[in-house]
């Protein structure tokens, strides 16, 4: 009987790029989610959050408060 041969590099780059592809996602698509907020749902450091904003070319958010949405002047 033959052991069929794994190669778990390939396995775990594997997992890592579908893992940065959600993390990046979530990164575009949800702006108004901070960056702590992210780190501790997806169980993560700020490290793993720069290197897939590197790996995607996802450039920073703006800092600062959140401009205020003016209503109609009346």
């Amino acid at each position: 009987m033959q052991i069929e041969q794994i190669n778990l590099r390939d396995k775990l780059d594997r997992a890592r790029l579908s893992f940065d592809t959600q993390l990046a996602e979530v990164l575009v698509g949800r702006p108004d989610v901070g960056y702590a907020q992210i780190e501790e749902e997806f169980g993560i450091s700020e490290k793993v959050i720069r290197r897939v904003m590197k790996q995607f070319n996802i450039g920073a958010r703006k800092r600062g408060p959140k401009p205020k949405q003016q209503g109609p002047n009346v």
